[in-house]
């Protein structure tokens, strides 16, 4: 059993280490606000399609492209988004609160946290099925935000707007880029490909440290209430169900564990800049992403560790 939490806690230490590494660099003064703000625009552009395309190109799709596991992810996303948005709106009377709430309980930061903790614990290319998952729930995390926000600051959601934003996500390029390569079977020459797999290899622990620099617990001036709610729903609760279903639809190994992440990730960053430019309570969104990314790696290895006992991975 001691075995098993070393390896499960061994998967979060590495990710709990950058983030540390960010917020010493932000302690001495090495990064501030402004420089984490313009470096994560430039590795979310310049460097995540090159590491979604390098965990989907050369990869046998038609071996993980589990149809069962892509509805299971887009439909327990679509019941978070649901049942989050009805929750919140019968707990929470002031519509500046509700957007960064609901989002909070729906959107994770899949991609930077629940990708390097999976290729820690199957190894590098042995993780396909997540991110042929972000091809499909990625979009939905986006273009729910939109509307969640547009709902509640009275607005309208401008459908063509909403789509290019979806297509020119640095993710979902990289991800469809990959697909084309690998529909006409298209090959890399070996050098490019070498340089593609240090560009992917060097992004999520730069991103990680980013992430670090850019929590500041100072800023955690928000009703605790609200900060409780949407921490234990979106680290424990979700889940809880949603793991609980997996494993009940017989889902194992890598794709349990692909589920897991994207429910027992924390709030993803992108949530603080969506609510702070649509009207909504920004500084609410920032704290939620400061308290369950902290408290992320805690939880993330005790779910790990549950299921690594239990025999399912």
């Amino acid at each position: 059993m001691l075995q098993n939490f070393l390896v499960c806690a061994g998967a979060v230490v590495p990710s709990a280490i950058y983030l540390i590494i960010g917020a010493i660099l932000r302690a001495s003064k090495v990064l501030g606000d402004r420089s984490v703000k313009k470096f994560t625009h430039v590795i979310f552009v310049a460097l995540y399609p090159f590491l979604m395309f390098d965990n989907l190109y050369g990869k046998n799709l038609e071996e993980h492209m589990n149809a069962g596991l892509i509805i299971y992810a887009v439909a327990f996303t679509m019941f978070q988004l649901i049942a989050s948005w009805f929750f919140v709106c019968r707990i929470e009377p002031d519509n500046y609160h509700r957007g960064a709430m609901i989002q909070a309980l729906f959107r994770s930061n899949y991609v930077l946290m629940g990708l390097p903790i999976a290729i820690n614990l199957f190894g590098k290319g042995n993780v396909t099925p997540i991110a042929v998952i972000l091809l499909f729930v990625v979009p939905i995390y986006n273009s729910a935000a939109v509307i969640v926000f547009e709902y509640f600051r009275g607005g309208r959601v401008n459908i063509k707007d909403m789509l290019l934003h979806i297509l020119t996500n640095p993710i979902i390029e990289g991800g469809l880029v990959a697909l084309v390569f690998i529909i006409l079977d298209i090959k890399l020459p070996d050098i490019l490909q070498t340089t593609v797999t240090s560009l992917s290899d060097c992004t999520s622990p730069i991103a990680l440290i980013l992430l670090g620099a850019g929590l500041n617990i100072k800023s955690f001036k928000s009703d605790r209430t609200r900060i409780f709610i949407c921490t234990a729903g979106k680290l424990i609760i979700f889940p809880a169900i949603g793991i609980a279903g997996a494993v009940l639809f017989g889902f194992r190994d890598v794709e349990l564990v692909a589920i897991t992440l994207m429910l027992a990730t924390p709030v993803a960053l992108a949530s603080y800049a969506m609510a702070s430019s649509m009207q909504g309570n920004g500084r609410l969104a920032g704290e939620l992403v400061v308290i369950s990314t902290a408290l992320s790696c805690f939880t993330m290895p005790i779910w790990l560790f549950i299921l690594k006992t239990a025999g399912l991975f």
